[in-house]
Order: structure tokens, then C-alpha cells, then sequence
């Protein structure tokens, strides 16, 4: 794909979304991008905006026509305590399953999100791999409805579409970074643990994730991966890539970077509640990403690094700051 290419963006007034339209945008693209809430105003210039369901007849006829390059779809249901059954299918298996097909049809080249949650308990809290997703001696598996109906599009795809389809998923850690505001309870526990330090000077962590530790990965990261995904000249073979920073950085890390922002910024000690955890079987104490096979594919690929989220974290406390004194 080249610059000045037609990209349709799914999910795209959601927070991945949004920063995908943007991306495209700005490198060059004709972008599409479709939801069912309507467009924010900051980018109603950046793309044609429709508005509607990703899996409606009308679309998936206009991408079988062949009018996309490329299909990035992050629509879905993001919501992980959503309970299993017919909607939470259609939204994350059966839905994409025709969107690919359609992509099959018009040539595009799709580019979907999965999760990292697919992977549920790291037994080793060590790095894993795609092929160890269900491997018993990796991992548990999918620890909610919502893994399991991400992990059922990734077997899907990697059975239906061996040939024929130029396809990727990538199955997303931890992403975090501005205008998360939105997602409520499911935005990225770094963003959350941010914003309460910044507005209250008290962070809540669950008391039985003092050991935890996460892979956290910048959304400017993961969108500038899109874009050379769709632009690369190299072969990329259809499969599931993990996408992160392939370290972990612990809770108690988190809670020191909270504590020494609040500090310099308000000369103040911050405070630390330990809560029950509500759902502590379905909770990821660890999460962290092989990244060898993306790193083969894509050897230019945005690095990241604790070090690099620790810093963008900080941008984020400024600016969840800044909000709350005006």
C-alpha cells in the first residue's frame, strides 16, 4: 500500500480508533472510518466518517467491491466483564469473520485487534509466544467471555484463511495514552492510576495485585505499527502477532512513579487504598509479549521500553494535572 491509498478504520470514535484515523490521515491516506457513535469533532476533517455497524450488508458489499486497500478493523466489544452469548459473539467473531471474508473478496488487506488476554495466566510469568496459546504449561487460556471470543476469531482465522487473504492480528497488551477519558473502567489501569493521582492524590490498587506486573505499550506505538503494516514491501505472512513492549513493568513500579509525580507537583505524599479485588479469577496478574515473530516482519518496528512508558507516563500525569487546576 502506498500513500494516497483507501483505509476504512472500524471502531474509529473509539480510543485505538481514533488514533488510527489520525495516523492514516497525517501519512498520507484516504481514510473511511466507521461507528456507531458519531465522529469527534477533532477529526471530521481527517476522513469520510459513516456511521453505523461495522458488519452491516451495505459495507462489507462496498469493501467485497473493492474500494479499501486496507481494513483496519478495532471495532468490538472491549468491555472484559462482558457476559458470554449471542452479542458478544456477533461483536467479536462472527462479525469480523464476514468482514473478512469481504476483505477476501475486494483484495484488502485486513488488519484486526485481538488481545493479549487470549493468554489468561502466565504460569513462568515469562514472555509468550502466539503458538503457546493453548499450551496448558504456558498458560491458562482465556480467563473471561470476552478472551474467549478473541481467541476464537484467532483460531478461526488461522484455519479459514491460510490463502487468499492478506490478514493480520495483532493481539494488543496493555495499550495506554491520552483520551482515554472515555472507556471509563476499561481504560488502561496505568491511565486510571495516572489520573487519580493527578485529580485526588490517592491511587486505588486491588490488594491482591501487589506482585502484578503488565506490559504496557504507548497507542502512538501501536498505530505507528499499523501504518508500516499496511505500508511495508515486505512479505508479512497471515498470522497473529503479539503486540507490546515485551518487558513487564510492575505494580509496585507504577505506584512509585505515581507517588514521586504527585510529590514534585504538589510537594505532597500520595496515598495508596488497597481494595478488594472484584473479579480476582479473571484477573492477568502478568502479562508480557515474545515479540520475536513481529520483530522478524517488521525489524524497523517503534521499540519500546520501561523506559519509554515511564516518560510517557509523565506526559500523561502533566496533562491529567493541567485539566484538573484550570
Amino acid at each position: 500500500m502506498t500513500s494516497g491509498s483507501h483505509v476504512l478504520v472500524t471502531g474509529a470514535a473509539g480510543f485505538i480508533g481514533r488514533h488510527t484515523v489520525t495516523a492514516f490521515h497525517h501519512a498520507g491516506h484516504h481514510v473511511t472510518a466507521v461507528d456507531l457513535r458519531p465522529a469527534p469533532a477533532h477529526l471530521t476533517a481527517a476522513a469520510r466518517w459513516r456511521r453505523g455497524d461495522f458488519a452491516d450488508p451495505a459495507l462489507l458489499a462496498e469493501i467485497a467491491s473493492g474500494r479499501f486497500t486496507t481494513v483496519v478493523h478495532q471495532a468490538g466489544n472491549s468491555d472484559t466483564r462482558a457476559p458470554a452469548g449471542p452479542e458478544l459473539q456477533e461483536t467479536n467473531t462472527l462479525g469480523p469473520l464476514r468482514l473478512a471474508d469481504a476483505c477476501r473478496t475486494g483484495k484488502a488487506r485486513l488488519i484486526y485487534a485481538s488481545s493479549h488476554a487470549v493468554y489468561g495466566t502466565l504460569h513462568h510469568r515469562t514472555p509468550i509466544a502466539e503458538d503457546a496459546d493453548i499450551d496448558p504449561i504456558r498458560c491458562s487460556g482465556p480467563l473471561s467471555p470476552y478472551a474467549a471470543s478473541k481467541l476464537t476469531l484467532d483460531q478461526h482465522m488461522r484455519t479459514r484463511h491460510t490463502t487468499g487473504l492478506n490478514w493480520i492480528g495483532l493481539r494488543y497488551t496493555n495499550v495506554f495514552g491520552p483520551d482515554e477519558d472515555d472507556k471509563g473502567p476499561m481504560a488502561s489501569i496505568l491511565s486510571r492510576l495516572l489520573h487519580q493521582a493527578a485529580t485526588t492524590g490517592l491511587i486505588r490498587v486491588f490488594d491482591d495485585s501487589l506482585t502484578a506486573a503488565r506490559d504496557y505499550i504507548r497507542v502512538e506505538t501501536v498505530t505507528v505499527t499499523l501504518v508500516r503494516l499496511a505500508t511495508t514491501r515486505r512479505s508479512v505472512p497471515a498470522a497473529v502477532y503479539n503486540l507490546g513492549a515485551g518487558c513487564a513493568v510492575p505494580f509496585a513500579d507504577l505506584a512509585q512513579w505515581c507517588a514521586r509525580l504527585h510529590r514534585e507537583a504538589t510537594g505532597q505524599s500520595l496515598h495508596i487504598e488497597l481494595v478488594p479485588n472484584p473479579v480476582p479469577d479473571a484477573y492477568q496478574h502478568f502479562t508480557c509479549a515474545d515479540m520475536t515473530a513481529l520483530d522478524k516482519i517488521l525489524p524497523d518496528r517503534p521499540a519500546e521500553s520501561a523506559k519509554s512508558v515511564e516518560a510517557r507516563a509523565a506526559e500523561l500525569f502533566t496533562t491529567y494535572r493541567d485539566h484538573a487546576t484550570r
